[in-house]
């Protein structure tokens, strides 16, 4: 719906004005159109802030129950809409941009509306008893025009915040996923040793009837049932700790179900990662530390600009009827005038020189995050080829004790070994089974931390530019 300015306008303040006083206000003034276009823009931005609310979830959604299993590919995608981890960085992408909207409203220079009411008036004084003005506050067009371009690079600046806690927090659910995964393995080989501790019991206590051990032995063995015993409720309350965390990250209350599906766990998590192809360029293309660098260095030339701006004189406008006490004449006059500063001690020209020099400031931060993201990523890949090195050690000696668990049962089937001998070998195969699966979630955690900083890992469920909007 379109308004035509003229109808903001009083028919009193239209009329022909008498001859030999100023000007009033007419209705094709820029005064008013610039009144009206005010009116105008409040009234569009009225709703676009109240649906900056919609973004932000309800908390119905947050307290529906999950249904059904939960892999780490739904466990991502949860995360997303309703992990409260996530929500601090979001809110402050609204805020930006609220701060934004303001900075283009700045465009147009804000406006007083002040009356003034006479309740005495002097006897030979005959007119109205009231005064009117509208007023505006100095105004400088090029300063507003520059602080709304710095707002929307702040804007942005909290978009790559919020995905740089995404990249962290993807990282963070996929080591907990392949954790849990390892757990699940560990609590499987646990229940071998406390099955081959109790064969080993029966077996010695069977000897204590015929005599051929002492007591102490049968102590021995129960005490290796029992710290096995134990360290099995250790990693049963791992499991539990570890799955109260993955409810809280995914955005479920306290107590309510969560059916984890972590079987695929390495699968989802490392997907189709090649860490052979991935290299340091990819890493500072994807760096989002290295983008925030790089915007703010480019919002530090505006804060140059803005300080050389404020050396340019202020406008500010005005509209008031005249003063009941000294005039009787009607009507609102228009007015505008410049505010030029003359003398502040040199501050305006110091501040020039402080912003270059902050601009030299965050040029040496680029450079210096730049050279810790090169030491990152070299210390993420000797991390795998060191993860690498050793999985594949405990693979060899996974292999060994394979091989001499068969010869003790070999010579166990055949005479030549007693039982416990032979328990013994099945004893070190579990151990070494267990210490392969832990080398092996160790390499899974430094391929994971590699694939982040590669930018492969959050590039597959979050798309950057979305948030640009």
């Amino acid at each position: 719906m379109r308004i035509d300015p003229r109808s903001a306008v009083p028919k009193s303040l239209t009329k022909p004005h008498p001859r030999g006083t100023r000007r009033r206000l007419g209705p094709r003034h820029p005064f008013v159109l610039a009144l009206s276009l005010l009116v105008l823009a409040l009234a569009a931005a009225a709703p676009g802030v109240q649906g900056a609310e919609g973004p932000l979830g309800s908390e119905a959604q947050e307290s529906q129950a999950v249904t059904g299993p939960v892999d780490f590919d739904r466990g991502v995608r949860l995360a997303l809409v309703r992990s409260p981890f996530f929500t601090r960085s979001s809110l402050e992408i609204e805020v930006k941009r609220l701060d934004e909207k303001d900075s283009k409203f700045d465009l147009v220079p804000p406006v007083t509306f002040r009356t003034q009411y006479y309740v005495d008036q002097p006897s030979d004084v005959r007119g109205r008893p009231y005064s009117l003005s509208f007023l505006s506050t100095n105004y400088n067009p090029v300063e507003s025009y520059f602080s709304l371009q710095a707002r929307k690079l702040i804007t942005q600046i909290a978009v790559l915040a919020h995905m740089q806690v995404i990249s962290e927090g993807i990282r963070k659910l996929a080591k907990m996923f392949l954790e849990m995964e390892a757990l699940h393995q560990a609590a499987a080989r646990q229940d071998n040793l406390i099955d081959l501790a109790r064969q080993n019991l029966a077996f010695l206590q069977k000897r204590l009837h015929l005599g051929a051990i002492t007591s102490l032995e049968i102590k021995v063995a129960q005490q290796e049932l029992a710290g096995a015993q134990a360290e099995k409720e250790h990693i049963i309350y791992s499991q539990n700790r570890l799955r109260d965390n993955l409810r809280a990250f995914i955005g479920l209350k306290a107590g309510q179900p969560l059916e984890l599906d972590y079987k695929e766990a390495r699968r989802q998590v490392l997907g189709a990662f090649d860490k052979g192809a991935a290299n340091l360029e990819q890493a500072k293309t994807h760096s989002y530390e290295l983008k925030i660098a790089a915007l703010k260095k480019e919002l530090q030339n505006y804060n140059i600009l803005l300080a050389k701006a404020r050396l340019l004189p202020s406008i500010f406008i005005g509209a008031t009827s005249p003063d009941p006490l000294t005039s009787n004449s009607r009507g609102l006059f228009f007015s505008v005038g410049l505010d030029v500063p003359v003398w502040d001690g040199f501050k305006r020209l110091r501040n020039i020189s402080r912003q270059k020099t902050i601009m030299r400031q965050f040029e040496a931060e680029t450079q210096e995050k730049e050279m810790g993201l090169a030491d990152q990523w070299q210390e993420a890949q000797e991390n795998v080829r060191a993860a690498d090195a050793s999985r594949k050690a405990a693979r060899a000696q996974e292999e060994l004790a394979r091989l001499k668990e068969r010869q003790s049962q070999i010579r166990y089937h055949s005479g030549g070994e007693p039982l416990a001998v032979y328990l013994d070998g099945r004893k070190i195969l579990a151990e070494a089974q267990k210490n392969t699966f832990l080398k092996n979630l160790d390499y899974d955690l430094a391929l994971v931390k590699l694939r982040q900083l590669s930018g492969d890992l959050d590039a597959s469920y979050v798309d950057a530019s979305s948030w640009r909007q």
